[in-house]
């Protein structure tokens, strides 16, 4: 009876192929950072698929690039909006993220 069980256990091989693709599918990417309606605004949607959380890995993927982009220019961002869109967690989540760049020592609103 055992090694029946044996022969249909995985590989682990196998386990850590299936990581990999986890690991790949809640992996987030953005369009890149374009110049947005007003002056001194841009925009950047992420986009996340496959996962139960995809609207977060969207969302921190559109808000790091947004960072960054600010960080680039020896500033810190100020996010103006956020829309988000995808309900199923097997369709495309998206987040687009509109914002500004400001001086490090302004003040928070």
């Amino acid at each position: 009876m055992f090694s029946y069980l044996r022969s249909i256990r995985p590989a682990p091989r196998a386990f850590g192929a299936l990581a990999f693709a986890l690991l790949l599918a809640a992996c987030g990417t953005t369009n890149g950072v374009t110049a947005g309606a007003q002056p001194d605004t841009y925009t950047v949607t992420g986009k996340a698929t496959g996962t139960r959380m995809s609207w977060v890995t969207a969302r921190n993927a559109a808000m790091d690039a947004a960072a960054d982009y600010c960080k680039q220019r020896s500033q810190r961002v100020a996010i103006r909006s956020e829309a988000t869109s995808g309900v199923r967690s097997l369709q495309e989540q998206t987040s687009t993220v509109s914002f500004t760049c400001v001086p490090e020592n302004a003040a928070r609103g």
